[in-house]
């Protein structure tokens, strides 16, 4: 990651804590702002929204029609707002990833794992990019992480290893001496994960609901010795009951973060 993108990043993170002391007033105001302006651009630059939205640019979000995924795959060409983005030449520089490189040289572009049956394809520029970051730096906010120059985070992920997955993706942009970041694939053996995180010993440990489940059990059992900060629930609900042992395997809050 660039100093650049790591300046963009810090500043856009201490915004987003600023807003959270934000009024619910306050929260709604930013909220129409934003929704406005990205309804004009829509409207202003994709063939698709001119047709799907025409004579409702002023209508509230329920009276619009709902865009499938299946709708959205199909009219992706058309959709996008920007010429350069077509379907056929992402999923192709999908297919050849291999690090942080950029799609077109401007976009980091990540894609669902398509468990629906249908992948859903996601570019996002440099503000977008340093925005996702910001957002996931949150949870270590919250769980009083702060990463730096001079305070390294290590960090071990179980999720997915695909490199087009968002959280690789990040993964990716993110190693830096800010975060020491590493990614276990959820599907290998529960005992190789359990040796590797001992080997590791992150200061976070991020992963799927129940991969953090198994992940406390193993723990309460005394296969896994960890001592994280901070323990964060990732992609998929997580229960009471899956709370509650993950409470009890590390002493420490589990905190819910976005997941894709």
């Amino acid at each position: 990651m660039s100093t650049a993108m790591i300046a963009r990043v810090l500043w856009l993170r201490r915004v987003l804590r600023g807003r959270e002391r934000w009024s619910r007033v306050q929260l709604q105001d930013h909220q129409r702002r934003q929704l406005a302006r990205l309804r004009h651009h829509v409207a202003s630059r994709s063939p698709f929204y001119q047709r799907f939205h025409h004579g409702l640019q002023d209508r509230p979000l329920a009276e619009l029609p709902v865009l499938t995924k299946a709708t959205l795959r199909q009219h992706f060409d058309q959709l996008t707002t920007d010429p350069a983005l077509r379907l056929p030449d992402l999923e192709a520089y999908l297919a050849g990833l291999a690090g942080d490189e950029r799609f077109a040289g401007r976009y980091w572009v990540a894609s669902t794992s398509g468990s629906s049956g249908r992948k859903s394809i996601i570019p996002s520029d440099a503000h977008e990019w340093a925005m996702i970051l910001a957002s996931y730096a949150r949870a270590n906010q919250w769980a009083e992480i702060n990463a730096g120059f001079l305070h390294p985070v290590r960090m071990a992920v179980v999720s997915s290893t695909a490199p087009w997955h968002r959280s690789a993706r990040v993964a990716a942009t993110v190693r830096s001496p800010l975060v020491d970041s590493y990614r276990l694939d959820a599907s290998v053996p529960l005992a190789q994960i359990v040796a590797r995180l001992n080997q590791l010993q992150p200061q976070v440990l991020v992963a799927y609901a129940s991969m953090l489940r198994m992940l406390a059990e193993e723990q309460l059992a005394g296969r896994l010795q960890l001592a994280p900060q901070a323990v964060n629930s990732a992609s998929e609900p997580l229960t009471t009951e899956g709370r509650t042992l993950v409470q009890a395997a590390w002493r420490s809050p589990v905190r819910r973060v976005r997941g894709d």
